[in-house]
């Protein structure tokens, strides 16, 4: 993949990837090291598609690292950013995706379906973004610059609205998720999901949908994760 700007934009940073061991989340983790990062690669249950990843990485000189975490649950959570802190310092960039969608039409999904929905496309990443605001507050206050800006990202090859015939609940469970980024930016004082302010931590919120800015009037349908990914990077790179 080729990384804007070219070199190394993302240099010594940081960046904590939900689900890089597939789909889009490894093609975001093996980008982000591409472009300088340092990649903690999340999986939640096999290690062997995550150390694959992170060996790619390793070849080509990019540093990376896995954790196995259910990011269902806070204190698993919790201890993966703290290991994060510990081996390279503050997180710089978070970045999250929904994972599961079920090809289930309307009104045939049943409680159980449902409830796996929101706990996997909607209660994750709200989990992870909130331990990022927190490590945000608590570590990155004094050390977060617009060199450095710290970042949450994230990220989605679907439809943001209940319009999809095939996986309405997915669709539904996506246009929650772009409430909660929406209701995320207005709480830290952002007019726009893709710009940087100049809040005492730097902090960013960037809700990528399809490829394009969520601010951006129309999103088109992108089934291709490396052109949302070469969009996530490029947001994530400090303003010269």
């Amino acid at each position: 993949m080729n990384v804007p700007n070219g070199g190394a934009p993302l240099s010594g940073q940081t960046a904590l990837v939900v689900r890089g061991d597939c789909g889009i989340g490894a093609v975001a983790a093996e980008a982000f090291a591409a472009a300088g990062a340092k990649v903690l690669l999340n999986y939640p249950h096999e290690s062997a598609a995550a150390d694959r990843i992170a060996q790619r990485i390793r070849v080509k000189q990019g540093q990376a690292m896995i954790f196995q975490a259910d990011v269902s649950r806070e204190s698993q959570i919790s201890s993966m950013f703290d290991v994060l802190a510990a081996y390279w310092g503050r997180l710089n960039v978070l970045v999250t995706n929904a994972d599961l969608a079920l090809a289930v039409p309307t009104g045939g999904i049943d409680q159980e379906q449902w409830r796996e929905m929101l706990r996997q496309n909607l209660v994750e990443q709200f989990l992870c973004v909130r331990q990022a605001l927190k490590e945000f507050a608590e570590r990155g206050g004094q050390t977060a610059t617009a060199a450095a800006p710290s970042n949450i990202i994230c990220v989605s090859t679907f439809l943001r609205g209940p319009s999809d015939n095939e996986q309405p609940y997915y669709a539904v469970c996506k246009a929650d998720m772009a409430g909660l980024c929406k209701a995320w930016v207005s709480a830290h004082g952002q007019e726009n999901a893709d710009k940087s302010v100049g809040l005492p931590t730097a902090k960013r919120f960037i809700e990528i949908w399809n490829g394009l800015p969520a601010s951006d009037s129309v999103a088109l349908l992108s089934p291709d994760p490396e052109q949302i990914v070469k969009t996530a990077v490029g947001l994530a790179v400090p303003a010269a």
